[in-house]
């Protein structure tokens, strides 16, 4: 019997290029055959152009070397910073069997695209990057000013950047709960090149102040935003206040005094043009005094703006007298707001009392921590006229200094800074008896406050040991001139007497 033998002779292409494939496949029947395996070709470096949030992407065939095209590419997104591969969208996803596409809805940024052949099995090498293709960010572009100074008003304008197909709603100052605003595109649905004109209207009651309209496209990628500033109302005038030019308590002044007015202005909307007071009830004539912009903080309250100095009538009938302040913002808007006051105290304090206190548990006629002495005026005394840095508004430390009277006839009190270095208004206090110190007893880290018309010093830590004094008279007390009340009236400096005498003290 003949015997036929069939020989299939298969001739693999192998490549040392990445990216390109070879291929290869087998046969089966009779009688004697050969075939050179071929090699998908690479791709052709694609050209790209973009149309608001859509990029076509366009390139030339690739071809096998006996002339026939591939049937089919893959197109592949590239973030340009980095290089970084991303999912590409509908219109250019999955296998394209032509020589372009659109890929649609592109997000905004800097992209560039590769193309890769196809032919069934086979994958041909990557192409070339395309040049970038930048996708803008969405955006709203009102026409117009947009500081607006009465509603409503309507706005025109253009979005851009807009996914195609996509309807708009509006919304204010937040682009998911803000308040939804009325407005409109032309042409609806956006069109192909993602831009619209568009109409929004800023409804009466809004604010004054900054706010941001949202157009807010209904595929939820897109939001384009402006910026727009409300005034429609004239500045606040929060607070005013007139106060002493040498400081300390605000709402006092006396007939001659010297003073300054502060007031606390804001304006949502604008800038503040022009602030005056009107203190004609005080100073003859001053009905618009102006004054500067600033921060001023007094009495724990900052204020905005301060007057020169000026001065009070004289005469100037005790009472109070009303102000008023006016302010007006750039756009004209005035608003002028009165019923504050300031009070007016032509009457001198004067020594009303001194008393000491002997703390729970304490030795009768020893002066020792704890103990206290009040100094009593016929009205409050300013507490800055008694150190300057301080308001009274909570206690502050000083120290108490119990002198020995060396034969003079009873010993002595003064108040002293905490660094016991200059002596405070609060005048001498000669004590109904000697024998409470024979020598300078510094109680440091005493403590002063204030209680209505009183200021009373709790005795700190002794600097030497005090002794119980004997009772020989009743004690006197000279106050400083330089303490003032809260209208700036300097205090007389008449004595008063302790009102039970032979009474020891401490």
């Amino acid at each position: 019997m003949k015997r036929l033998w069939i020989v299939a002779i298969i001739t693999v292409g192998s490549l040392t290029v990445p990216g390109i494939a070879g291929a290869s496949w087998t046969g089966s029947g009779t009688g004697t055959g050969a075939s050179k395996a071929d090699t998908a070709p690479a791709g052709n470096r694609p050209t790209v152009s973009v149309s608001g949030r859509n990029v076509a992407v366009s390139w030339a065939a690739a071809s096998f070397s006996g002339g026939a095209h591939v049937a089919s590419y893959t197109v592949k997104r590239y973030a340009a910073a980095g290089g970084v591969p991303t999912t590409v969208k509908s219109g250019c996803d999955g296998s394209i069997t032509t020589l372009s596409c659109t890929e649609n809805a592109v997000p905004p940024g800097t992209w560039y695209y590769t193309v890769t052949p196809v032919q069934h099995n086979w994958t041909g090498a990557e192409s070339p990057a395309s040049l970038n293709a930048v996708v803008a960010v969405p955006s709203l572009t009102l026409v117009g000013s947009t500081f607006l100074t009465a509603l409503p008003t309507t706005f025109t304008g253009t979005i851009a950047s807009f996914v195609s197909g996509e309807t708009v709603s509006w919304r204010l100052d937040n682009p998911t709960s803000g308040p939804v605003l009325t407005g409109s595109i032309v042409p609806s649905p956006v069109n192909a090149t993602g831009t619209a004109a568009i109409s929004v209207t800023i409804p009466a009651g809004t604010a004054d102040g900054p706010h941001t309209v949202y157009a807010i496209g209904s595929s939820g990628t897109s939001t384009g935003s402006a910026t727009i500033n409300v005034d429609t109302q004239p500045p606040v005038v929060g607070a005013a206040v007139i106060q002493k030019s040498t400081g300390g308590a605000i709402g006092y002044l006396r007939q001659a005094g010297t003073y300054r007015v502060y007031a606390s202005v804001t304006d949502a909307g604008s800038a503040i043009t022009s602030v005056t007071a009107n203190v004609s009830n005080v100073t003859t004539g001053s009905t618009a005094v102006a004054m500067t912009a600033g921060s001023f903080t007094i009495g724990g309250v900052t204020y905005t703006h301060r007057s020169a100095v000026l001065t009070a009538n004289n005469p100037l009938t005790a009472g109070t007298k009303t102000f008023s302040i006016t302010a007006t913002d750039s756009y004209a808007h005035t608003a002028t707001t009165g019923g504050f006051t300031v009070v007016i105290d032509n009457t001198k304090p004067s020594a009303s009392a001194l008393s000491t206190t002997n703390k729970a548990a304490g030795t009768v006629g020893l002066a020792e921590t704890g103990d206290s002495i009040t100094f009593t005026f016929t009205e409050p005394i300013d507490p800055a006229s008694i150190l300057s840095t301080w308001d009274g508004t909570s206690p502050t430390n000083v120290t108490l200094q119990l002198l020995n009277a060396n034969g003079q006839g009873g010993d002595r009190v003064q108040i002293w800074d905490a660094a016991n270095a200059t002596q405070l208004p609060l005048g001498t206090v000669r004590l109904g008896a000697t024998g409470y110190t024979a020598t300078t007893i510094l109680f440091s880290n005493s403590s002063m406050s204030v209680s209505g018309n009183s200021i009373v010093v709790v005795l700190g830590t002794p600097s030497a040991a005090g002794t119980t004094a004997v009772v020989s008279s009743n004690t006197k007390w000279t106050p400083s001139t330089t303490a003032t009340d809260l209208a700036g009236n300097a205090c007389q400096n008449t004595a008063v007497n302790e009102p039970v005498s032979g009474t020891p003290e401490f």
